[in-house]
């Protein structure tokens, strides 16, 4: 792999990001669902930080969700709509190199949300409510983990979709199938139960945002990220193998 080519991918995506309007909608957007859910959350007069922290970052939860589900849901298929795709196609890049770059760039994404857009409120979580640094670290460290994973299934609905719609209507079916499983687990035997009830996204994030950072939540996003990377790298050798 040529990281060369991986950096060229990773700053055309960060030119384009912050060079149009989805750097102001995605982050300044996440900045104010982020805020009004703080501010509900100081109206219901929660004195109590753990619920406070919980609540807290099952409100990041959507909003990481959903920025990420915005981004990723143009990043292959509208290389192929303006006529970009094809060129990358007959130049010296690999599918790898192409999915590798724009991956480092939904990762540096998910970083700057946690980091910069989200990091408020922990402050405040921390100082306000008193509550654990372990608990604020633990939390952040799930928000970056399901905005990544979010990311990389947002990719690969992007390489088989027809145009964003279609990525986004993949991309959205694939987060709500694995967010339901694991409330119907019950319905099944022992055995499926619990294979489901491992694929239920909410299950492995509550735990982070309660202070512990589990290994099976771990395992679960990072073979997550890697499976839907690898899948869309096979997608796009699909695509280019058909022309």
């Amino acid at each position: 792999m040529n990281f060369l080519n991986v950096k060229w991918i990773f700053l055309k995506e960060v030119k384009v990001f912050f060079g149009t309007f989805l750097a102001p909608l995605v982050l300044g957007g996440t900045a104010f669902l982020n805020a009004l859910f703080i501010m509900i959350l100081n109206f219901n007069g929660r004195t109590n930080y753990e619920d406070a922290t919980i609540v807290t970052f099952v409100s990041f939860m959507s909003t990481i969700i959903i920025a990420m589900v915005i981004i990723s849901m143009g990043s292959i298929v509208e290389e192929k709509n303006k006529g970009t795709l094809e060129l990358l196609f007959t130049s010296p890049i690999t599918d790898a190199e192409i999915v590798v770059g724009k991956f480092a760039f939904g990762s540096l994404i998910a970083f700057i949300i946690t980091v910069f857009i989200n990091g408020l409120f922990p402050l405040i979580l921390y100082s306000y409510w008193q509550s654990p640094f372990y608990l604020v670290l633990s939390g952040s460290i799930g928000v970056f983990l399901l905005g990544v994973f979010t990311y990389t299934v947002g990719m690969f609905g992007s390489s088989i979709g027809k145009n964003q719609m279609i990525s986004l209507l993949i991309s959205v079916l694939i987060i709500l199938t694995l967010w339901v499983l694991g409330y119907f687990s019950h319905l099944f035997q022992s055995s499926t139960r619990k294979v489901l009830y491992h694929l239920h996204i909410f299950s492995h994030y509550i735990n982070f945002a309660k202070g512990v950072l589990p290994l099976s939540g771990i395992v679960f996003f990072l073979s997550g990220i890697l499976l839907f990377l690898y899948l869309t790298v096979k997608a796009l050798e699909s695509r280019r193998w058909r022309g």
